[in-house]
Parts: C-alpha cells; structure tokens; sequence
C-alpha cells in the first residue's frame, strides 16, 4: 500500500469512526421511544383486561377466564392493540440487532486506527524523525 492509499485508508476510518456515534445514538432513541409506546400500550392493555375480568360472568375461575379471552379477542381495540404490541417488539429486535453491528463496526473501525496508528508510530521510529533510532537488535538472549 502506497503512502497515499494509506492515507486515504485512514481517512476514512477516521471519518466513519467520526460518524458511528451518531447512528449508535440514533437506533438508541429510536429503540427508547418504542419501549416507551410498549410500556404504554401494556397498561392499556392491563387496565383493559382487568376491566374485562370485572365485567365476565362466571361461576368458576376457569370459566371466567375463557370468557375474559373471548370478549377480549372479539374487542377490535384489544386487536388493535396487539398487533401494534407485535410490530413494536419486532421493530425492537430489528434495532437491536442493527445496533449490535454498529457496536462491533465501531470497534472494529478503532482497533483498525490504532493499528495505522502504531504502524505510522513504528515506521517514523524507524526512520528517525524523532531524534534517535531505536537500537539495533541483539542477537539472542
């Protein structure tokens, strides 16, 4: 790799390393404004069950249970309701697996920028722009 390939590989290292904090910080919101509407939508639903188990008749526990899950599959809010309840937990593992891969492109891009980066070091070690060169090495111990 040439010097200016080199330094253009760096570049854009440095430019994406520059640019991940911002993505990462994007899917977390997003992430938190649809655990929010989750939560949200989760005591809904609570407070509508409960209401729904007032309301059942029933001479046995069991029994009242049944019609609680018929009256509430019949409620088109109750539908409603959990098929957003679905797209929310879907959407959730999306996002948390896009930002799995901007955790490990992040890392991957600084363990590359440090590499450059203590290759850059070595190379002008080596060349003496600091001064002294290294000592030579010994032969064996």
């Amino acid at each position: 790799m040439n010097r200016v390939d080199y330094t253009l590989e760096a570049a854009r290292l440095v430019m994406r390393i520059l640019e991940l904090p911002g993505l990462i910080g994007e899917v977390k919101r997003q992430m938190t404004a649809l655990r929010a509407e989750r939560r949200e939508l989760e005591r809904w639903m609570e407070a509508r069950e409960a209401q729904a188990y007032l309301e059942a008749p029933g001479k046995t526990e069991r029994e009242r249970q049944a019609r609680i899950k018929v009256a509430l599959a019949q409620d088109p809010e109750w539908q409603k309701a959990e098929r957003r309840l679905q797209q929310i937990l879907v959407q959730l593992d999306k996002l948390q697996a896009e930002l799995e891969v901007l955790e490990h492109e992040r890392k991957a891009v600084y363990g590359a920028l440090v590499a450059r980066h203590a290759e850059a070091l070595e190379a002008a070690l080596a060349a003496g722009l600091f001064g002294a060169k290294p000592p030579a090495p010994r032969g064996g111990n």
